[in-house]
């Protein structure tokens, strides 16, 4: 079976693969490719995972102190390093399978481990939203790729390693518009279709969770997929559980238009442009 766009594009079942072949099977995969990765379990108090740290620069950063901070001078040094990566210009990842994420940046809250590859095995990058520093070390919070949508977790600075994030995309719904930045400057801007008013692309702030080359360009995601960590508002029994995206189309009529359930459709020529940013890179989408 197959789910089925208002453009007659086509969603393959995940749990028919084992009787498709050829494009048909490299179809079923693209969407597996696009499923949730994270894979958790709870637990107490362990030792850290002992990823080593460090970071893009030498450098970390964070948001504004909070009742936590003791007054000790060494803290707020440390504050003031970890300040500057709250700026949707660094993630985190590791070496290990998992990480350990918190629900509030203390050892004694309750915790689980997620896994920190996606479906096909790329290494995921979580973007910061905030950082802070505390008597008990450096915290970072970071958007996890999961619903709902925009949901964070605090994980230790020492447990990560910090990644600089020098490309950005802004989608603009209401102007069916996407901006790649690099280093902060626009490098390029495309006309893209959007979702649907009843199938809406979601708002808010994402980052690359998966880079997907097509086995056809002529396709339902064209040439190449961006899987992003934000979901579909409406939908959920899509493959990859309604998982959006930013993916090329054939159809060079799709742009300036409400097209789609909820994914950036990006024309293929101009996909090509922008398929080499790396995971984690931000995605802000705005109307």
């Amino acid at each position: 079976m197959v789910k089925r766009d208002s453009d007659g594009c086509t969603r393959p079942n995940l749990y028919a693969a084992t009787t498709m072949t050829g494009m048909r099977l490299a179809s079923v995969i693209t969407a597996m490719m696009l499923a949730l990765a994270a894979c958790t379990t709870s637990g107490g108090e362990q030792q850290p995972s002992g990823v080593s740290e460090t970071t893009a620069h030498g450098e970390i950063s964070t948001a504004e102190s909070q009742g936590m901070v003791t007054d000790d001078a060494d803290t707020r040094r440390s504050a003031s390093k970890v300040r500057r990566f709250a700026d949707l210009s660094h993630g985190v990842t590791t070496k290990s399978s998992k990480l350990k994420v918190r629900e509030r940046p203390t050892r004694s809250s309750p915790w689980h481990e997620m896994g920190m590859t996606n479906p096909i095995g790329q290494r995921l990058v979580l973007l910061i939203r905030k950082a802070r520093s505390t008597a008990h070390g450096d915290w970072f919070e970071v958007l996890l790729p999961e619903r709902p949508n925009r949901s964070t977790a605090w994980v230790k600075r020492r447990d990560v390693r910090v990644v600089s994030l020098r490309h950005r995309i802004e989608v603009d719904l209401s102007r069916y518009t996407l901006k790649h930045f690099r280093n902060d400057e626009l490098v390029r801007r495309f006309k893209v279709g959007v979702g649907q008013d009843r199938y809406p692309t979601p708002k808010g702030v994402y980052y690359v969770w998966a880079k997907v080359p097509q086995p056809s360009s002529t396709g339902p995601y064209g040439n190449y997929a961006l899987g992003i960590s934000g979901f579909s508002p409406v939908l959920s029994d899509w493959p990859g559980g309604g998982r959006a995206a930013v993916h090329g189309t054939a159809v060079a009529r799709d742009r300036g238009q409400k097209v789609s359930h909820g994914c950036v459709r990006v024309f293929n020529d101009d996909m090509r442009k922008i398929k080499g940013v790396p995971m984690g890179t931000p995605v802000v989408i705005t109307r």
